[in-house]
């Protein structure tokens, strides 16, 4: 070959290569690593993640764009992908403007620090050589900080949205991507949104928008922006009758025949096997409502699709085969589904139906080695009072036991109608004597005296409990004063899942003996409240005491204590897998 056809081969691959950084999907895996090894976009199962990227993409140089809306599991690659885009809208050359202007909000500062420096920083500080090299990055003198990056052909700044979106104020962008939206309100979304008025791309005065959110209540602004798209589900394609057809889909589990074992599916059509990944490879994104009629583009994505995920990972992770996961950590962060299961209160028809050991009876003693046993105490208040509203409030002691299928059992339960502090002390030491008591848990609000003095005898064996409406998650243990941080809200929900799945019982034959404590479990009742302008679903007592539910409930926290070590175990899918490993032996490249 002449070298003046080798100078042509070369400037024609440097202008195909230009070319094809206006792909985002070839932007990314051309330009960009993960973990030092190729970003795995275009192939080996990924189709539909590089779909979701082009049509973000294309948003930008359309008048007729729509906003996008993200509905995920999590573990499913968006955090890297919204960094992946931030790099692509500011570096790819696709507006020819050395002024586009992104913005990537997140509810609070925490986030912005994290998302920048874990992800961010590693997607600029690994990218290919050559790339680095040509500086096509940062340019010399330019702003490189923790919430503003200045490039060559763009800006990128990251920031929080606060309470009101009065944080961004002032700023103008042409993109503006919206993370963890579950956790934004929408008046603030609307304020932030403000900041697009004078937008170069997109639609007039709108720009270019990205919603990402992992789902949780129902009752939620993310909930009202998913159901104003045309939510888009993929569907996997057949390599020998060529249909397609949906993997998941809502309140369906169509997918359990489809996903056979570990990667393989089958076509429902022809019965065809085949890998998973070669099924994504063929499949495409079909919207379930007419597009033209939506306000957004919604795009579903859950654990289900990422390709190292097994059939076997995922079959771990349902609640019915793992005590230690909930119904709304399957619904929210493995298949990426908005929850409200556990949002009407618990009936005695629910408990009747579920609930009935029909020829177990009250027990009065447990020997030690027979079973797990688990204790839950509610102090009542100060004075005993029979015209207190809503019925007397005791004391009152729960006794389960736990199965080897996670079955909780209620072996005896009983109220402290004599309230001296000597009194209940010598209830509770009886109690781990009579039952051998493994662990137990009381409210430590109402009974500090007491609780501390069985602490002395007991000491993590016996923990106080402490609500905290804020906490995020169910429970959280202070090791440094042997107390649980609770969220009543979301335990209440997790034990209403347990007793509709019948995963919670009563020894029916004796029912005179418990049916006071099945009135106090179905006395809750559902309330919504507004909290910072969102809406959130909350249990309040009813016109009967609740007094016996928690006690249950806190026998059931002592229960997931020795379940999950402390609460230090999460129920989840080792990330590398050897699906994964070998992938990354195969493409990993020297950067």
């Amino acid at each position: 070959m002449s070298k003046q056809n080798k100078t042509n081969e070369k400037l024609f691959e440097q202008l195909k290569s230009g070319f094809l950084d206006f792909d985002p999907a070839h932007f990314v895996q051309n330009n960009l690593t993960l973990d030092g090894a190729d970003f795995q976009v275009l192939d080996n199962g990924w189709k539909f993640m590089a779909e979701v990227y082009r049509h973000i993409a294309l948003q930008a140089t359309r008048k007729d764009g729509k906003p996008v809306v993200i509905k995920k599991g999590r573990q499913v690659g968006a955090t890297v992908m919204a960094g992946a885009l931030d790099l692509f809208f500011t570096n790819s050359g696709l507006f020819c403007d050395p002024n586009v202007r992104v913005v990537h909000l997140f509810p609070a500062l925490g986030q912005v620090k994290k998302f920048s420096q874990d992800k961010l920083e590693t997607l600029i500080r690994t990218a290919r050589e050559d790339f680095i090299n040509n500086n096509k990055l940062i340019s010399q003198n330019s702003v490189d900080n923790l919430t503003m990056k200045q490039f060559k052909t763009g800006t990128l700044w990251v920031d929080s949205l606060g309470s009101d979106g009065d944080r961004i104020r002032g700023m103008t962008a042409d993109v503006v991507f919206f993370d963890e939206v579950q956790d934004m309100y929408g008046h603030a979304i609307g304020n932030a949104t403000k900041i697009l008025t004078a937008a170069k791309y997109g639609p007039v005065g709108q720009g270019v928008q990205v919603y990402f959110g992992t789902p949780k209540n129902k009752s939620s602004y993310f909930s009202t922006i998913w159901d104003m798209s045309d939510q888009r589900y993929y569907h996997l394609g057949c390599k020998n009758c060529g249909s397609t057809y949906p993997f998941y889909l809502p309140n369906d589990d169509r997918w359990k025949s489809i996903w056979l074992y570990e990667n393989t599916v089958q076509c429902p059509k022809c019965g065809t096997k085949q890998k998973k990944v070669e099924a994504i490879e063929r499949g495409r994104w079909v919207a379930s409502r007419d597009s033209s009629e939506c306000d957004f583009a919604g795009f579903h994505i859950n654990q289900l699709y990422i390709p190292y995920f097994t059939r076997e990972n995922i079959d771990k992770l349902m609640p019915e085969n793992n005590p230690a996961q909930t119904e709304r950590i399957w619904q929210n962060e493995v298949v990426g589904e908005f929850y409200s299961g556990a949002g009407s209160p618990l009936t005695k028809a629910d408990v009747y139906n579920k609930c009935r050991d029909a020829d177990r009876r009250f027990s009065k003693s447990i020997s030690p080695s027979d079973k797990s046993v688990y204790l839950g105490v509610d102090w009542g208040g100060k004075e005993d009072d029979p015209n207190a509203k809503g019925g007397q409030s005791y004391s009152c002691v729960v006794i389960l036991s736990a199965q080897p299928d996670g079955t909780l059992l209620v072996e005896h339960a009983h109220k402290l109608k004599k309230n001296n502090f000597s009194f209940k002390k010598d209830t509770i030491k009886e109690m781990y004597r009579r039952f051998g008591v493994k662990r137990g848990v009381s409210d430590w609000f109402f009974g500090q005296d007491v609780v501390h003095d069985l602490q002395q005898l007991y000491r993590e064996r016996f923990l106080g409990a402490q609500g905290s409406g804020s906490l995020i998650k169910p429970m959280k243990y202070r090791e440094d004063e042997l107390i649980v941080s609770y969220n009543k809200d979301l335990l209440i929900e997790e034990l209403f899942d347990l007793f509709r799945k019948g995963k919670i019982r009563f020894p029916w034959k004796s029912y005179e003996y418990v049916e006071w404590l099945i009135d106090h479990c179905t006395s809750m009742e559902s309330k919504i409240k507004i909290s910072g302008g969102q809406p959130l679903k909350t249990f309040v007592k009813g016109s009967s005491p609740n007094d016996g539910l928690m006690a249950l409930m806190y026998a059931y926290m002592a229960y997931k204590f020795d379940l999950t070590k402390g609460f230090t175990i999460k129920p989840g899918l080792e990330r590398k897998s050897e699906y994964l490993q070998s992938t990354l032996a195969r493409v990993k490249r020297r950067i």
